[in-house]
């Protein structure tokens, strides 16, 4: 049993990362078992979040969806996270150093509020984060490498889901998972709906090509797809409304007339997502 339970935790043993002046640094024993106190917690603290929402005296109203606003101002320190297209994601897993973790495991948001829709397994957690969650929640969360964390983005692309880089304390340093979120049920982005905080829109922007557009009237389905209501029709064509695109890039993926195109927003601020790894041709412009 002892041996069991050595070979068990032996992996946690081994130095995590975090993300340190464009490289990797080591976590701190203090921030890993913070961060695992955190995960443990965390799905009675969604599951309040929910309620929350789901409350018309509080969301269904104007002093209601203020009084959300300044709560979700107030707790700053929580996860925060940036949107990213999936190519980032993609660069995000291999910018990790070879002997870092990946681990993935269920929905927080999911199993917090009792749905068990699939894919149900996407919370990838990364770098100390994994250390994090697989000492707080051995059962559920399992590692695995590079490739079968880029396979599974790849898996929940075709699902439309949603790439979000989370931090806590919005420091770069503390990214620790990339979440592939559901707008339905995913209660950041459920709150950034009513107050406008919680997730962030990253460094890319949608831009249609008129010529190539087929039609919002022919086509439509860069209108169906959009979670953030950031497309609109104008005279029959589709058009992005910038100040509503989080830059997630479905509607570039599922455009079969390939139409749109992500490029780079004006005057982004990388708040905390480690954007040298993400999007390092942006990063070198800075």
């Amino acid at each position: 049993m002892a041996a069991e339970l050595l070979l068990a935790v032996a992996p946690l043993l081994a130095a995590a990362h975090i993300f340190s002046d464009s490289g990797f640094g080591e976590e701190s024993r203090f921030q890993l078992w913070l961060h695992a106190f955190y995960a443990k917690i965390e799905p009675g603290v969604v599951w309040l979040i929910d309620k929350m929402l789901k409350s018309k005296l509080l969301s269904g109203t104007r002093p209601g969806r203020a009084l959300l606003k300044a709560l979700a101002k107030a707790l700053w320190f929580l996860p925060h996270g940036v949107v990213v297209e999936h190519e980032a994601a993609l660069r995000l897993i291999d910018s990790l150093p070879e002997d870092s973790h990946i681990a993935i495991g269920p929905c927080v948001c999911k199993k917090s509020i009792g749905v068990r829709e699939e894919p149900y397994y996407t919370d990838m957690v990364i770098m100390y984060g994994a250390q994090a969650y697989k000492l707080a929640h051995p059962e559920e969360y399992k590692f695995i490498s590079k490739e079968e964390a880029k396979e599974l983005l790849r898996q929940f692309r075709e699902h439309n889901l949603i790439h979000e880089v989370f931090a806590c304390f919005k420091a770069k340093s503390w990214a620790f998972v990339i979440c592939n979120c559901d707008p339905r049920y995913c209660i950041p982005t459920r709150s950034y709906f009513v107050t406008g905080e919680g997730v962030y829109p990253g460094p890319l922007v949608a831009r249609v090509d008129a010529g190539k557009c087929a039609g919002t009237g022919s086509c439509g389905v860069c209108l169906k797809v959009c979670p953030f209501g950031a497309v609109e029709a104008r005279d029959g064509k589709s058009a992005v409304r910038a100040d509503k695109c989080m830059g997630c890039g479905i509607c570039v993926y599922r455009c079969p007339s390939k139409a749109r195109e992500l490029v780079p927003r004006e005057n982004y601020n990388p708040r905390f997502l480690p954007i040298e790894h993400t999007h390092p041709s942006l990063a070198s412009k800075r």
